[in-house]
């Protein structure tokens, strides 16, 4: 008998450790760069910022055009 108590308690301590490692690894995270970091970073590399028509755009010419 001591051994199904054993099964049953050893069942339901992985059935709650589950259940905490799932609701944690599902918290939803927050945005790595806001808004007003990446246009300083946008403009600190010859950008413009384009944020306001397009979220988190930034438009660079490229080195190769004239």
């Amino acid at each position: 008998m001591t051994t199904v108590k054993a099964i049953i308690v050893g069942a339901l301590l992985g059935a709650g450790a589950g259940g905490l490692l799932t609701a944690c690894g599902s918290m939803p995270h927050g945005p790595t760069y806001t808004d007003a970091e990446l246009q300083a970073a946008c403009e600190r590399r010859g950008g413009w910022w384009r944020g306001n028509l397009i979220p988190g755009y930034c438009e660079s010419q490229s080195t190769a055009l004239p």
